[in-house]
């Protein structure tokens, strides 16, 4: 019989997370990162006979919709990997009468999840306007040597490392915030026509790290002045590379490029296995999409997310809100 389970602690959960390939989306310090920001986290444990099979971290989302919320389950639920189908269909049955439950409660019109396994799908299934997540990615192999993954970039990426590392870029990984990253941020954006987060995510970002869960501010320094930066975050044996911005003037110098492939050596050097580009998009982010690709990487792409609706007409209004505004 399956149950319900208390989280066993932060150790506990990382441990299955980790053992059964979960994102860092479903890390246990991600879910205290949404906590700092002001949003509630239930995480679920589902067992049978006292073992755990399963884990589940929901975050509830509000949007300018008078006090309206939604819930989101980014890259889970997390399975033991050797349960079957009929086992993990089980599982979904019994979490989605629970999260029901919870969202007559909270009042939440639906629950997005990213991907969406076919077993979930139920009658008031709904094709999301847009995803939260990136639906295709970059997933490169840091377990091949070295000078093996510098060969497999493009001769022009090849190039324009040498080149930046000859105009005198140097690289630098920081435990700790800096506001000169969010000054880079803002450049970007604003060149980019983006809107960016608040500097205060950025900040809480770095104050939930763990053994576990590792955040580094990477940046790119030009003659004391920074020119690049991006972040990394490190799960179990991957590391992806997050929130890059860097300043248009500084163009020739080519940072970037160094920037990310030392980021990979960065990530190599201490034992990762796996190094995640997050997010490529030809018709969304065609620039982005050709710079990362330049780096080699197998592309992937996740199944579809979607919407479990609890509240149809709200749900409509949602969507009419997303399409004209692109602004939630």
């Amino acid at each position: 019989m399956l149950e319900f389970k208390e989280e066993n602690g932060k150790e506990k959960w990382n441990e299955f997370i980790i053992n059964n390939k979960g994102s860092f989306l479903q890390s246990f310090e991600w879910g205290q990162f949404q906590k700092a920001l002001g949003k509630k986290v239930w995480r679920f444990g589902i067992s049978r006979d006292n073992l755990v099979i399963a884990e589940i971290q929901m975050i509830k989302e509000t949007f300018p919709l008078g006090r309206k919320s939604f819930f989101y389950i980014p890259f889970g639920p997390i399975f033991e990997k050797n349960i079957g189908t009929e086992e993990r269909k089980e599982i979904f049955d019994l979490l989605f009468r629970k999260i029901t439950q919870i969202a007559k409660k909270e009042k939440a019109i639906f629950l997005k999840i990213e991907p969406l396994s076919s077993l979930f799908k139920k009658e008031n299934f709904e094709i999301p306007p847009r995803r939260i997540q990136p639906q295709k990615t970059l997933l490169l192999d840091l377990k091949k040597k070295e000078e093996d993954i510098f060969k497999n970039f493009t001769y022009k990426v090849r190039y324009n490392v040498r080149l930046s590392e000859r105009k005198g870029v140097k690289i630098e990984f920081k435990d700790k915030y800096l506001p000169e990253f969010y000054e880079l941020i803002k450049k970007t954006a604003e060149k980019d026509q983006f809107r960016p987060f608040d500097e205060e995510y950025y900040k809480k970002l770095f104050d939930v790290v763990s053994k576990d869960f590792k955040v580094k501010l990477c940046l790119a320094n030009y003659k004391g002045r920074i020119i690049a930066a991006n972040i990394l975050i490190f799960f179990g044996k991957d590391s992806t590379g997050v929130h890059g911005a860097s300043d248009w003037k500084y163009k020739v110098l080519k940072a970037p490029n160094l920037l990310q492939w030392e980021r990979i050596r960065f990530s190599k050097n201490r034992g990762y296995e796996r190094y995640n580009f997050w997010g490529i998009d030809e018709k969304k982010w065609p620039g982005l999409t050709f710079f990362k690709k330049g780096f080699g990487g197998k592309e992937f792409i996740y199944p579809e997310g979607g919407d479990i609706v609890f509240q149809n007409f709200w749900y409509r209004v949602y969507k009419l809100l997303r399409k004209i505004k692109k602004c939630f």
